[in-house]
């Protein structure tokens, strides 16, 4: 009943708010030539980006949290493959079930700052996938123009009926096979920096 209920909530509220999405274009090419990729959105924005690969071939990087057990019953609901595990519980299982996710064929949808954070902190395991997978890495941000903001690490952004929202996409974004070590955490730390930027224009953008 729950899930049914924030189910429910989320398509009417998403379906109210008026999304302008830009640099979109790569990632329908993706999508069309059914070409896994891994996609990457912060964890406190991510009913958006959660919500907008719904019945895309997607799989999912939940948390084995209670919490989790929420997400991942709603994103089933959604045709996603779920997928448990996190980078503080069951991270070389987490790690072993998105290569084969990608293998696999799907869209890996991750949160890289969760489950709980620190705030846009972005961890390394999506970026090792795309490295390891040999497939793009792309990132996404959305920014409300009218959305509360809870008290929770992640900041969680609940947006208002009928608002307006920017999304971006960068563009498909490759991690070189060679790099190792902290040549491939100084690649880590540059996406993250990347999408911390994306995201600041999102809302930048979308502000009163």
């Amino acid at each position: 009943m729950k899930n049914w209920l924030l189910r429910t909530l989320i398509e009417l509220v998403n379906r109210t708010i008026t999304f302008s999405s830009e640099n979109e274009a790569p990632v329908r090419a993706l999508l069309d030539a059914r070409r896994p990729f891994v996609l990457v959105f912060w964890h406190g924005s991510m009913t958006y980006p959660w919500w907008r690969m719904r019945s895309n071939n997607a799989a999912a990087l939940v948390s084995q949290s209670k919490d989790g057990q929420l997400l991942a019953d709603l994103l089933q609901s959604w045709g996603y493959s779920v997928l448990r595990g996190s980078s503080s519980r069951g991270s070389k299982e987490a790690m072993t079930a998105m290569r084969g996710a990608v293998r696999d064929g799907h869209v890996l949808c991750v949160t890289p700052d969760g489950p709980r954070g620190p705030y846009h902190e972005m961890k390394m395991g999506a970026v090792r996938v795309a490295q390891t997978m040999n497939v793009p890495l792309v990132l996404v941000s959305v920014g409300y123009r009218r959305y509360r903001r809870l008290r929770s690490w992640d900041r969680f952004e609940v947006p208002w009926p009928f608002t307006r929202a920017r999304v971006l996409y960068s563009d498909p974004l490759t991690i070189a096979p060679e790099l190792q070590g902290e040549p491939l955490d100084e690649r880590r730390h540059e996406i993250e920096k990347m999408l911390n930027a994306q995201y600041r224009e999102a809302v930048l953008e979308v502000a009163p």
